[in-house]
């Protein structure tokens, strides 16, 4: 959600923020703020909006050491006296602050009783006063004593005017330290890093550390600690847009090559998978739990329905903020955890109850360096490399992909089966440039849907889930109220809301159910909305029925959703050019929800 960024160094501190705050965009926000420490004192500056509105506010001045953070409103509304950096009564100390401190409301009464007076409606607001008041010279003696103060949960970067250090620490939110030659940044997340520093180490539950332009030094429980250095492999020219308009389009199109990427690192010539650490099967599995949030519970959705085609027992999905693990001593019960940052606050909080339950656990994430990537058994990376657009997209192609993957590993089909599948997940990444070729079809189809400000998506089978993720991509992006349904469910109260105003959007696979999904065109078109019809088979009563049909090129039908897919994330783009919609940072939206 917010995203946080500290330099300390030698350059131009005021530039190397502001490029910092850019980076960290992706992630949302509403508001933004610097704190440059100068030698009049620290100079603060703050904005309600985006960066290019931060940026003329803030002079050119000598200072070498700050901090910033991009806010994401959870307490007190977007506004330039919520924004941070706050600072405390003396002008003294500032600090930015990504989480909740589920407290605030009693620490700051008891803080205004002893003479604090507040200017903001933040929770965040209150951490400055607790370290005032602790302060007697010793900058990270008093953030450790306000920290005891304080529950909930935070990402925190403190600067003094009296220090010559930032003062970094983290309880259930990220922070990574990028490590420079004369300089070191902070920040919520690697793209602030990109072009500083190639390497980092991420702090962990409980670590408070201190950061100067020549050294760290991290505390664990008040005793030293050292923590793993690793290189990036990411590059300032990821973040690039190159020839495209908008990050979301870059990333779409992006997907046939990291698709080609993920199958040729785990998948050897012929049928054999590449030797991987995963096994479930030392015994037999009694239960498998797919969870996530968001567009990770879309992905959990699919993996559960793929792992029960191949014969998985009690698969299910459920979404991460919504299900309570039990214990059930002697089953071996798994827990298959999608998310794309692996700080997902709710996700990585029913990794820990799983564990509690006795289950075992796998994380399928993009980030193996993440929070939830700490708490897991094992971890399925899914090798998309850097997403900006808050909307996902080739992450969650990648997520079906592993996915795919790993079931095929613990579940594969006997040799008859696997051969032709394996053979079918090959051509893949060439079917996904031949959907993305298909872009001026799905404009035409967008103009169908852009005008109104309703529409339904249906499918069934394995569809359901990409349906599902294509009516969130219409939500987030376009800003049109999309439901997804099983075809089966659209008569059960949906067809209320039918009509020449409201666009149906059918995704129709050649498998069992066609006949059915069929039927239900023919009764939709009885109502008169417009039909988009995305479909792997050609026919010519569905060509009749339908507005418009969008043909794709057919595969085995356990792979139709990766095409249907990108399909519907490039018909949602178009949807979101037509309306004028601002595509990369759609309003209220966090790309990473790092709280509850």
């Amino acid at each position: 959600m917010c995203g946080i960024v500290g330099y300390v160094g030698s350059r131009d501190a005021r530039g190397l923020l502001l490029d910092g705050l850019r980076r960290v965009e992706y992630r949302g926000y509403d508001s933004c703020g610097i704190a440059i420490k100068t030698r009049n004192g620290l100079e603060v500056f703050k904005t309600a909006g985006f960066v290019e509105r931060l940026d003329p506010k803030v002079p050119k001045m000598e200072g070498v050491q700050g901090i910033g953070l991009t806010r994401w409103a959870t307490v007190g509304n977007p506004s330039i006296m919520n924004a941070h950096p706050h600072v405390d009564c003396s002008g003294k100390i500032a600090i930015v602050h990504n989480g909740d401190i589920s407290n605030y409301f009693h620490l700051r009464e008891q803080m205004r009783d002893e003479g604090h007076e507040f200017s903001s409606e933040t929770d965040s607001e209150v951490v400055a006063h607790l370290i005032e008041k602790y302060h007697d010279g010793d900058l990270p003696a008093a953030v450790a004593k306000a920290l005891k103060q304080m529950e909930g949960t935070y990402a925190l970067l403190v600067i003094s005017s009296d220090s010559e250090v930032l003062v970094t620490a983290r309880r259930e939110s990220p922070v990574v330290i990028g490590l420079g030659n004369g300089e070191n940044v902070i920040a919520s997340d690697v793209p602030a890093l990109l072009g500083l520093t190639e390497k980092v180490a991420y702090l962990e539950d409980g670590d408070l550390a201190t950061v100067s332009s020549q050294e760290v030094n991290v505390w664990h429980n008040e005793m030293p600690a050292s923590r793993k250095v690793h290189r990036v492999t990411w590059s300032a020219g990821d973040l690039d847009k190159g020839i495209y308009d908008h990050y979301f389009l870059k990333e779409i199109h992006e997907q046939p090559r990291i698709v080609r990427a993920i199958l040729s690192d785990r998948v050897k010539q012929g049928e054999e998978f590449a030797s991987r650490s995963v096994s479930i099967a030392g015994k037999p599995v009694d239960s498998l739990l797919f969870a996530g949030c968001g567009t990770a519970f879309h992905a959990a959705q699919f993996g559960a329905g793929f792992f029960s085609l191949l014969g998985a027992p009690r698969a299910f999905s459920a979404i991460a903020s919504e299900v309570k693990p039990r214990e059930s001593p002697g089953e071996n019960r798994w827990a298959i955890l999608v998310s794309q940052s692996g700080e997902t606050a709710d996700t990585i909080e029913l990794a820990r109850l799983a564990h509690e339950a006795g289950y075992s656990t796998i994380a399928v994430t993009n980030n193996p360096q993440s929070s939830l990537a700490r708490v897991v058994d094992r971890i399925e990376e899914t090798q998309a490399g850097s997403e900006i657009s808050v909307a996902a997209s080739k992450t969650f192609l990648a997520q079906l992909t592993t996915l795919i993957l790993l079931g095929l590993e613990l579940y594969p089909p006997d040799s008859d089966g696997l051969g032709p599948l394996i053979e079918q997940l090959r051509l893949i990444p060439r079917k996904l440039e031949e959907v993305i070729a298909l872009d001026r079809e799905l404009m035409r189809a967008a103009e169908r849907v852009s005008p109104s400000a309703s529409a339904f998506l249906i499918a069934k089978g394995s569809q359901i889930p990409v349906a599902m993720e294509g009516a969130l991509k219409l939500k987030e992006i376009a800003y049109i109220h999309a439901e997804a349904y099983p075809a089966g469910e659209l008569k059960h109260g949906p067809f209320a809301l039918l009509g020449t105003d409201t666009p149906v959007i059918v995704l129709l696979s050649a498998e069992g159910s066609y006949t059915r999904l069929l039927n239900t065109i023919k009764e939709v078109k009885a109502r008169g909305s417009p039909i988009v019809v995305i479909t792997d088979t050609q026919d010519q009563e569905v060509d009749a029925l339908a507005d418009q049909v969008i043909l794709l090129p057919q595969t085995d039908s356990r792979l139709a959703p990766l095409l249907m897919s990108v399909a519907l994330q490039i018909l949602a783009y178009y949807c979101a050019l037509q309306r004028g919609c601002p595509i990369d940072r759609p309003r209220n939206l966090a790309k990473s929800v790092t709280v509850h």
